[in-house]
C-alpha cells in the first residue's frame, strides 16, 4: 500500500503498454494488473512513436486516447550522464537505452524531493528490465 504523502509512479517502456492495446493474453492482462496499482504514468515521447509504427505494421488506425493519462517526460539538454551509468555495465539498443535514460533522469528528479523510492520501471525487456534494477528503479 502506498503510503497517503506519496505517488505511486512507474516509467512505462513501449514493451509494456503494446501487449494491453494489442491484446495480447495472457502478456497484456498481467502487464495491466501491474500497472494498476500506479495511478501516475510517465514515459518518453518516443513511446508515442514506437506505437504509431505498431499500428501501422499491423494496418491499423492509431488512437491517442491510448496515450491518456501518461505524463512526458522531456528532459532539457543532453542525457550523456545518464547514457554513461548505463553504459558502463549494460548493453542495450538506442531505443531501450533511451527509456532508462529518461527513467534515470526522471528518477533524479523525483530524488530532490525525496521521492525516488516511489519510482517504478515497467517492461517486458529482460535486458533493460535487469539494468533497472541495477540502476536502483523498483520493478513490480
Amino acid at each position: 500500500m502506498v503510503a497517503p504523502s506519496s505517488l505511486a509512479i512507474t516509467y512505462l517502456d513501449p514493451t509494456a503498454l503494446i501487449p494491453i492495446v494489442f491484446e495480447e493474453d495472457p502478456v497484456g492482462v498481467t502487464t495491466q494488473e501491474r500497472l494498476n496499482h500506479f495511478p501516475v504514468l510517465v514515459s518518453s515521447n518516443l513511446l508515442e512513436a514506437e506505437l504509431r509504427g505498431r499500428f501501422e505494421r499491423e494496418g491499423q488506425l492509431f488512437d491517442l486516447d491510448w496515450l491518456s493519462g501518461i505524463e512526458w517526460v522531456q528532459p532539457r539538454g543532453s542525457l550523456g550522464s545518464e547514457m554513461d551509468r548505463i553504459q558502463a555495465f549494460a548493453s542495450l539498443s538506442p531505443i531501450r537505452m533511451w527509456h532508462l535514460d529518461n527513467a534515470v533522469y526522471f528518477a533524479d528528479r523525483l530524488s530532490l524531493t525525496n521521492r525516488r523510492a516511489d519510482l517504478a520501471f515497467i517492461t517486458l525487456n529482460e535486458q533493460q528490465e535487469t539494468a533497472a534494477r541495477d540502476l536502483g528503479l523498483r520493478i513490480p
